[in-house]
């Protein structure tokens, strides 16, 4: 048993109490062929295929005898839970039906955005675009500086005023900083200024590689004394190497559109 019970993929459990009750034919969609009765309780053919794809993802004429053998067990295994549960009173559980109910509709819903998408697929020129707004994001420059972080701004004005009289930055910042930063010098890997507090990202981007800041930086860590030690150019990645990305953004795109359609031309009643 605890080994059906890992075989089972939650979906195949939902799947066999919607099934509960329901016979193969076309009122039901099913299908009119099956693969097995249990109890008087016939397993559609249809049922078998999907599951075959769910746990092996291959067609039923793929498999082997013995795998197809295997995952009919397995249905006859879970139709057997589900008629037990039905004799025992869980599956009229409010808490089930609803788990049941809410897989039902996302399962259908996810149908149905599929093939609106495979109706509507990106095209060459949105994908050009897409990738075109986002070059500013995709490029631009990574930063190498050094920072000494200290908790007041009288301790970063007098840090500034010793590397006025000639101090060394790397060693105040073994002296002086307190973040995890100092003992190495306050040496910060390459960075690119989104990744950084905003008052950082601005302090960097406005020195010149060699200086450092004159007047302390406030973040929400504290006051910062920053020395620039170079930048670089980052290289946008060319669009083949990202087109997957740039596809399923202008896919959920699509689909938020499709919705708001939707639901624009539905009657949505919210209830208090």
């Amino acid at each position: 048993m605890r080994t059906l019970l890992k075989l089972l993929p939650i979906g195949a459990l939902a799947l066999g109490a919607c099934s509960q009750n329901a016979t193969p034919g076309a009122d039901n969609g099913l299908g009119p062929s099956q693969v097995a009765v249990v109890n008087g309780q016939p397993i559609a053919e249809s049922v078998l295929r999907v599951y075959a794809l769910a746990t092996e993802r291959k067609n039923l004429e793929e498999l082997t005898p013995e795998v197809r053998q295997r995952l009919l067990d397995d249905l006859i295994g879970i139709e057997l839970l589900t008629q037990q549960a039905e004799k025992e009173g869980l599956a009229s559980s409010r808490t089930l039906a609803a788990q049941v109910e809410l897989q039902r509709l996302q399962l259908v819903a996810r149908a149905l955005a599929t093939s609106y998408l495979e109706k509507n697929p990106p095209t060459e020129l949105e994908i050009q675009q897409i990738y075109d707004e986002n070059l500013p994001r995709l490029s631009g420059q990574q930063y190498k500086a050094r920072h000494i972080l200290v908790e007041t701004k009288d301790e970063a004005d007098a840090v500034i005023a010793e590397l006025r009289s000639g101090g060394s930055f790397e060693a105040l910042a073994r002296q002086r900083a307190n973040g995890p930063t100092g003992p190495n010098g306050g040496a910060l890997d390459w960075f690119s200024p989104d990744s950084m507090p905003a008052p950082f990202a601005a302090a960097v981007r406005a020195m010149t590689v060699g200086s450092y800041s004159t007047d302390p930086v406030q973040t929400d860590f504290g006051f910062h004394v920053i020395l620039l030690e170079d930048t670089r150019p980052i290289e946008p990645p060319a669009i083949a190497d990202i087109r997957n990305e740039l596809t399923g953004a202008i896919e959920r795109k699509r689909l938020e559109d499709y919705i708001k359609g939707l639901r624009e031309a539905a009657t949505v009643s919210l209830d208090p």
